[in-house]
């Protein structure tokens, strides 16, 4: 997530960097703006400048994360003889994405308990960044690989299995290397949704 570069990070990535640490380690309700200034070396001013509200820093930031995330989903051009294998590869992206990001994934956890943020706005980020996902369902569902239930369920039911996987991962980072554990994974995922 943090910038990487020779040069100094300026204060918005600053004060984000450092939200993102306070957030995982104190949870978001119980960390103040103020804190995140101190922590970030800036006036607490500055972080009104850029981030209007504590609200407005915790959507910039999961925002961030999950543009993150898709970066490091490679594209496929679908096909009906390889969409499972396809998906499967995908998935294993985003465990190890998880795995090698994991204070970025504990604040994703976090976000989707923080009131604040409506599930409608939660939904719709998921929507637009994880529109690859929706994708491979809908191409599935067109060639009867994938079980017919409402895209909207499906989506979220995607979403928490990935949330519940990548956790158990991240607690359990010696059995992510096991075949046994990494497949039964996937085809929980899977089977989940095929007919």
């Amino acid at each position: 997530m943090p910038i990487h570069s020779n040069q100094p990070k300026n204060k918005k990535q600053q004060l984000l960097d450092a939200a993102l640490t306070l957030f995982v380690n104190q949870g978001i309700y119980a960390t103040s703006t103020a804190s995140i200034a101190k922590t970030a070396g800036v006036a607490t001013g500055t972080l009104f400048h850029h981030f209007p509200s504590k609200e407005v820093l915790v959507l910039e930031l999961y925002k961030k994360i999950k543009q993150d995330f898709v970066l490091q989903i490679a594209p496929f051009k679908l096909e009906v003889t390889q969409l499972e294998q396809q998906t499967k590869v995908i998935w294993q992206q985003a465990i190890d994405w998880a795995l090698a990001n994991a204070d970025q994934q504990n604040f994703c956890l976090l976000v989707m308990q923080y009131q604040p943020l409506s599930a409608q706005t939660k939904a719709q980020i998921f929507a637009d960044e994880f529109s690859f996902l929706k994708e491979i369902i809908l191409f599935g569902q067109q060639h009867q690989l994938i079980a017919n239930y409402p895209i909207e369920l499906m989506l979220e039911s995607a979403h928490g299995q990935f949330l519940t996987s990548s956790q158990f991962f991240i607690n359990n980072t010696e059995l992510a290397q096991e075949a046994k554990y990494s497949e039964a994974a996937f085809k929980l995922f899977w089977k989940s949704f095929t007919n």
